[in-house]
């Protein structure tokens, strides 16, 4: 019903009866209304339709206390608004002073066209159009409620394509839908072969996507540095190609990615298959070569789309601390970095919430302030974490925003599902656990191929002998050892000058390989693109100047010369941190002018190398075992049932232990076969074996060493390095008991220092650890123990089936392990023994290496151990010609080509 133009002035006067407040709608057009003098009945409310049916609007009985006139003009989009995104003619109702007691509904007819489009009704406020919350009818109109007049229009805007489809098709008749997400973070290059950690964390994943189709697979970042020495010896390249053989679905950058320089870092981001967030960086390189890096992307889960954006955190410097002073700087160039996080985020949540049913932030920030994030910034769902490396945390903030942290270094991973209301894709149930790397049983082939090819190709001698430590090293000792192989390779250094603190990880006696030496001095290059803050500079300083640096880090670890002349000119070794630093570090100096020396796992290598080559232990100058005549080992096999005793080679003996004289071990031990005694056979076929007993505190075996006393209890008569293996099976009848295997007082009269556990497996409890391995019922194993007692840093090794499977280090094993001449076998001083079957034996009053116990191998027919000399020569002289160089990173030498940059580094 239209009302003639005459009625204005009635209608302003009913107006001004009605109206109360300020009218917020301040861009006027001047348009004689299309309608006027309509009426909100009190008792009725209103349903009206305007501009030929395309604008409805409704209100409910009792909307107004008294009948209230009101007016409706139609005016065109100017091309500001259609800028904006308006797609339809401004729809003013006057006056917009009006107090509603309910909110009127307000609907817009959508165009016909919306590919990828999604709408919503907006009005203007102080010459700004506001989205007002928005659904869409079923019969193509977008509603909204409005509480007061104003000028209403429909905006568009595009809605994000999902870049990623996961799961089943969408079951439009379900009620509820489970999104499940498997999340690791910092994995730090943790691929390396031997443990197989990343081709489990990915048979963990497919066998969550076989159980539940919508699972993502996801990524917080650092997945770069302090790993193995294969990203070192591939300059960052075996990384690359081990985080893509994972094929995440969603990931992160963190901090430490940024490590290799920014040709690498495109690599790195352009992945075939995951989803790689960077929302706090922006790339201003060449448009030849674009980065793959996204702030926000969408995955379609099922019924679900799931937002996704991520962010990194600051970065750090070559003193091995975070950079949190303004202003902060960009990793690397042409990666201009946003640290205001809180600000990205409230954008990106803006922008996008609407378009998503639950948002995700994959962050490499920390705990801290992922919870500070979630807290303020309205619209964040779940957070996915990294960076702390605290270990698995959980917690449910009170606005409903999840935060999670997952483990890190490739030990673990969170296992997340969420259930969804589809009606109105509200979160129902959340299941939340964490998973060990290790609990997992399989591993998935494909990954596990790619990372033996990424390790083969890269870094072929990482876990391969090159050296022998034949002691404990403390942290001070393998900081003196740094420094004798920096000055061996560089003979102008006639000093150094090292803060043991640098060293990360000790390395065991024994065996070393190339990643014993990373361990120690894990590499991270602070400032990104440059060299690790544990590598070694030297600097040129006088004599009296070194003096007064001496004086100023008396702790330190310092060789120099026996003589120091105040004038004369001292090349002097530094870590990276003190050399960049010297003001920090020495106050009294000026400036020092550093040069870059080399790596210290590096310098350790070569230098592990020509020891080696020299038949000499890296920590002593003692030569090599295996350079010398072995007299020191002794094998009994067990195959003379007349003189079972009888070793095949070697100095020490073995008898029955029988303190009481009651000739006991004749009439409850029997020397036969596997066959003859009805028991398993070895993998190799039948054997001569020792069935025993269940000896009482008076019976066992002695073993009588006939060996040197020897490390660091020589001067008391004690055997403090030696070995021991045995191939040995149990019956069912005597698994799940406590079985002694070792006593090193030959009086037995106290508990044995080595068992089975009732839970079968092997070792002892001391202050730091306990037992390893398992040790199944009815099946041969062959065992072996290295000790290294000593007062301070003594150390077992344990190996099961020619496996390393335990450790005990930190001075765990002491004097109570070392043996005076003799020691007792397979009893206990308070009958914790059971029935058994030894089939081989070997003691050796030293210790042996892991390549040795790895070359005898699982239990088999025969024990034989044959001293490899040659062997061992041979392979030393080929990784001494094959050992690693120091190579100009490649990132770098393009890098001024790349991005015409001048300088080599960057911060």
């Amino acid at each position: 019903m239209r009302f003639n133009t005459q009625l204005l002035v009635i209608i302003l006067t009913s107006l001004l009866l009605t109206a109360c407040g300020g009218d917020k709608t301040t861009k006027e057009v001047a348009t004689v209304p299309d309608q006027s003098g309509l009426i909100i009945s009190v008792e009725n409310g209103l349903s009206a339709e305007f501009a030929q049916g395309d604008v409805i609007l409704n209100a409910i009985s009792n909307t107004v206390t008294t009948d209230t006139t009101f007016t409706y003009t139609e005016t065109s989009a100017s091309s500001t608004d259609i800028e904006q995104g308006i797609v339809s003619s401004i729809h003013t109702f006057r006056p917009n002073n009006l107090i509603f007691a309910e909110p009127l509904s307000l609907a817009i007819k959508l165009p016909d066209e919306q590919t990828n489009l999604a709408f919503s009704i907006v009005q203007l406020v102080d010459e700004q159009w506001q989205t007002l919350s928005t659904e869409q009818s079923n019969d193509g109109f977008a509603v909204s409620a409005i509480t007061e007049f104003g000028s209403f229009a429909l905006m568009s805007r595009t809605v994000p394509v999902a870049s990623k489809t996961i799961g089943e098709q969408c079951n439009n008749t379900a009620s509820n839908q489970t999104v499940r997400f498997i999340h690791v973070a910092d994995l730090h290059a943790r691929f390396g072969f031997k443990e197989q950690l990343f081709s489990r964390i990915r048979s963990y994943y497919d066998n969550a996507k076989l159980e539940n189709p919508n699972t993502l697979f996801t990524n917080g970042g650092d997945d770069y540095e302090k790993g193995t020495v294969a990203e070192q010896t591939s300059q960052g390249l075996a990384t690359v190609e081990a985080i893509k053989a994972m094929a995440f679905d969603v990931r992160v950058i963190g901090n430490h990615d940024y490590a290799w320089g920014p040709e690498q870092l495109l690599d790195f981001a352009d992945d075939d298959n995951a989803i790689v967030l960077s929302s706090n960086t922006e790339y201003d390189g060449s448009d030849d070569t674009p980065f793959a890096g996204v702030d926000f992307s969408v995955v379609q889960v099922g019924c679900l789309r799931i937002g996704f954006f991520g962010m990194t955190s600051v970065p750090w410097n070559e003193l091995d601390e975070p950079v949190e002073d303004e202003p902060i700087p960009d990793f690397i160039a042409n990666f201009k970095m946003n640290w205001q996080w809180q600000e990205v985020a409230e954008q990106l949540v803006n922008q996008y919430r609407q378009d998503v049913d639950y948002m995700v932030m994959v962050s490499h920030l920390g705990e801290g302030t992922d919870t500070r994030i979630a807290q303020n910034v309205t619209g964040i769902d779940l957070v996915l974490g990294g960076h702390t490396h605290g270990g698995e945390s959980y917690q449910t903030l009170d606005n409903g925003s999840i935060v999670i942290q997952p483990n890190f270094f490739a030990q673990g991973l969170t296992d997340l599902t969420l259930t969804f209301n589809l009606e109105d894709k509200t979160l129902a149930d959340v299941d939340y656990k964490t998973i060990a790397t290790t609990s997992i049983t399989t591993q998935d082939e494909s990954t596990k191929n790619a990372i033996d090819e990424i390790m083969g190709r890269y870094a072929p001698d990482a876990n391969t002998e090159i050296a022998v430590s034949e002691n404990y090293p403390t942290a001070e000792e393998l900081t003196t050892i740094t420094a004798k192989a920096t000055m061996q390779q560089f003979p102008a250094i006639e000093a150094a000058l090292l803060n043991a603190s640098q060293v990360q990880d000790r390395w065991l006696p024994g065996t070393l390989t190339q990643e014993d030496f990373h361990a120690a001095f894990k590499v991270e290059r602070q400032p990104s693109n440059t060299p690790g803050f544990n590598s070694i500079y030297q600097v040129e300083v006088t004599g009296s100047q070194l003096k007064s640096m001496l004086e100023s880090q008396p702790e330190w670890v310092s060789v120099v010369p026996d003589n120091i002349d105040d004038a004369s000119t001292y090349l002097v070794a530094l870590f990276k941190g003190p050399a960049l630093n010297s003001e920090l570090f020495f106050p009294a100096l000026p400036s020092l002018e550093a040069q870059l020396v080399a790596e210290s796992w590096w310098l350790l290598d070569n230098y592990a190398r020509a020891r080696t080559s020299q038949c000499l232990y890296i920590d002593t100058d003692n030569m090599l075992n295996a350079c010398k005549a072995d007299d020191a080992v002794t094998v009994w096999n067990f195959n003379n049932p007349e003189q079972g005793f009888s070793s095949d080679v070697g100095p020490a003996t073995l008898s029955f232990y029988d303190p009481e004289d009651k000739n006991w071990g004749p009439e409850d031990s029997q020397f036969a076969t596997t066959t003859e005694l009805e028991i398993a056979d070895l993998p190799t076929g039948a054997s001569g074996v020792l069935a025993f007993a269940r000896h009482s505190p008076t019976q066992g075996l002695t073993l009588t060493a006939n060996s040197a006393a020897n490390g660091d209890y020589q001067t008391e008569g004690l055997i403090a390095d030696y070995t021991l293996v045995m191939d040995i099976m149990w019956p069912e009848q005597s698994t799940n008991e406590w079985r002694s295997l070792l006593q090193t007082d030959t009086t037995n009269s106290d508990d044995a220092d080595l068992y089975v556990s009732r839970d079968n497996a092997i070792g002892i409890a001391t202050s730091d650890s306990g037992y390893f391995g398992e040790l199944t019922a009815n099946s041969w194993h062959r065992i072996a123990f290295v000790f290294y007692a000593a007062p301070n840093n003594g150390a077992l090794k344990i190996y099961l089936d020619g496996e390393l499977i335990g450790i005990k280090d930190e001075g765990e094993i002491n004097e109570r392990w070392a043996i005076n001449d003799a020691a007792l076998l397979l009893t206990d001083n308070d009958y914790e023994t059971k029935p058994g079957y030894l089939n081989a034996l070997l003691f050796a009053g030293r210790a042996m290496t892991d390549a040795e116990i790895a070359n005898m191998g699982a239990a088999q027919q025969q024990l034989n151990f044959t001293q490899s000399t040659r062997t061992l020569n041979q392979v030393v002289e080929r990784h001494y010609q094959a050992a690693p160089q120091i190579m100009n990173n490649p990132w770098l030498q393009q890098r001024s080509k790349f991005f015409n940059k001048a300088r080599q580094t960057v911060n």
